[in-house]
């Protein structure tokens, strides 16, 4: 596997659970009605063969298993460790470690031409709203911040999207990213019901995003019917 897609894989094992999301900067929409969404308990092999029928359409897409997101936990807590945060306070989701996080939870992922849809499935639900909460109240202070790894440091500015879904809380926004010579900007959706959160993240650019945000949306509304069905 080549470095970079290597690199976007640690991450993705990451944003899994929001671990890594400093992207999560902005203030949480208000919450629709709580659903009657009961918990979900499958396998990850189960979990598997759901994202593999999910995506069976998209001749791009790669599902990822638990067991290979798991493979790629040292190497995303190596670079969580090492990134210098500016505002420190921008980094508290960076606490607690990978491991610990992912640890209670079956996981899954699809790639597809660098875009991700990543599924934790919590064995504890009150696990998972404690992580959502924690960072939500994180988010409502950061919402520009850098990030330096190395040699190499990025400016980061969070923009809130609107957005709704079939689960009980939901949050969508615009990271856009320069190391004063390139900026790239990366849409990230995430909602959570019960003991499942779902994820979408890929690039957007000007004008796209809105489009973007509704597609994002109904893929989270199937997995979410696909998951209870």
């Amino acid at each position: 596997m080549a470095q970079g897609n290597a690199s976007r894989l640690y991450l993705a094992a990451v944003f899994c659970l929001g671990a890594a999301s400093l992207a999560g900067c902005s203030a949480d929409e208000p919450a629709p009605e709580p659903t009657s969404a009961s918990q979900v308990n499958i396998s990850a092999d189960q979990l598997q063969k759901i994202l593999e029928d999910f995506s069976q359409e998209d001749a791009n897409a790669k599902v990822i298993s638990d067991k290979k997101l798991r493979s790629t936990i040292p190497k995303a807590q190596e670079w969580l460790e090492n990134a210098k945060v500016n505002p420190s306070k921008c980094g508290v989701t960076f606490a607690e470690p990978v491991a610990d996080q992912l640890q209670n939870s079956t996981m899954g992922a699809i790639e597809s031409q660098n875009n991700y849809i990543t599924v934790a499935i919590y064995k504890d639900s009150q696990l998972l709203d404690k992580q959502w909460d924690a960072k939500a109240s994180a988010n409502d202070q950061c919402s520009r911040y850098s990030v330096t790894t190395g040699n190499e440091s990025r400016a980061y500015h969070l923009a809130k999207q609107p957005m709704d879904s079939v689960a009980d809380k939901n949050e969508s926004y615009v990271v856009t990213s320069s190391d004063g010579k390139t900026t790239q900007q990366q849409l990230v959706t995430r909602s959570a019901s019960s003991n499942v959160l779902v994820s979408v993240q890929g690039t957007t650019s000007n004008g796209q995003t809105q489009e973007q945000v509704k597609e994002a949306t109904a893929k989270i509304d199937e997995l979410f019917n696909k998951l209870h069905g």
